[in-house]
């Protein structure tokens, strides 16, 4: 199948940077606008969902090739140790390209403008949950799709916006585009669930399903309640019922791996700093402690440089 597009433009130059499980699954789900992948290092791979496996072998090529080429729309879709690897890519694209960043986490905008400007980048996020494992028959590396969630992103003033949206209804994939203060809540409140579900999930080594019925689980009104009073400095109202979303997400997504845990095993580095961190950093800022936040920290930190611990 070759690219498809809405009649009124007839090229998009698209990139996912990653190659990762939600680089996968982008991937996969955006096949109809034959996306290039953007990494260190490239293999074909598998995705399944609802029992379906694919094959994908998508074009791919290197961060410094990738920074070489300019392109329409780059969806950033790799974990925070990356950073300084979009930082190169990013600083030879033209004005006129759209990146929507998907990440963990927040701070996107103070990592990336400049040397992008505030209207290039569209910091949305996604609640997708998706596992990454070996498929020994095949030899291949495989994203199981957990859950599907959604993706949203802000209505910014670029001129690809309205297109990107045609586009995906055209292909059959609606992504939710909200003003930028409901997306801003929304990563807030991700934030929250990731500062949760992520380091208690590598602390317990088990999956999401298992964290709510663990004595652990304790921890998660404290954790809620030092997150909810930066989210307030920042102007922002948390769901009061939030202890009971983040419990029902983690049952929602019972068999997932998180992306922490995720890292952990494969004894790469996480985004504790980008989440959790990033909430004490916020606190600091503001001459306040979060005593849980630091203390999941600390000990997420040390299970990762001795995962034997």
């Amino acid at each position: 199948m070759g690219k498809i597009y809405p009649s009124e433009r007839k090229f998009m130059n698209m990139a996912i940077a990653g190659t990762g499980a939600m680089a996968m699954f982008y991937a996969y789900s955006l096949k109809p606008l034959s996306p290039t992948l953007i990494g260190r290092r490239y293999r074909p791979f598998l995705v399944t969902e609802s029992g379906k496996q694919t094959l994908l072998d998508p074009p791919f090529v290197s961060w410094n090739d990738a920074a070489d080429t300019p392109w329409d729309v780059i969806i950033l879709a790799v974990k925070w140790p990356a950073m300084p690897l979009v930082q190169q890519l990013l600083a030879h694209q033209p004005n006129e390209c759209l990146i929507i960043s998907l990440m963990n986490g927040m701070g996107q905008e103070a990592a990336l403008i400049p040397p992008l400007s505030p209207q290039q980048l569209a910091c949305g996020l996604t609640t997708n949950a998706v596992t990454l494992s070996w498929n020994k028959h095949h030899r291949l590396p495989e994203a199981t799709v957990t859950a599907r969630g959604e993706t949203t992103i802000p209505l910014m003033p670029h001129p690809l916006i309205p297109f990107w949206k045609e586009t995906l209804d055209h292909i059959g994939w609606s992504w939710r585009f909200l003003p930028l203060e409901a997306v801003l809540r929304a990563r807030w409140v991700k934030l929250v669930q990731n500062s949760v579900i992520n380091p208690l999930s590598v602390l317990a080594n088990a999956p999401n399903g298992a964290l709510p019925d663990l004595p652990l689980w304790h921890l998660m009104p404290d954790l809620i309640h030092e997150a909810r009073m930066i989210a307030q400095t920042a102007g922002i109202v948390l769901p009061s019922n939030l202890g009971e979303q983040v419990t029902q997400l983690a049952r929602a997504t019972a068999p997932n791996i998180s992306s922490m845990l995720q890292d952990v095993r494969r004894h790469r580095p996480t985004e504790i700093n980008s989440i959790n961190g990033y909430l004490v950093q916020q606190a600091r800022a503001h001459g306040m402690h979060l005593p849980t936040h630091e203390a999941v920290i600390a000990l997420v930190d040390r299970i990762a440089s001795n995962p034997n611990v």
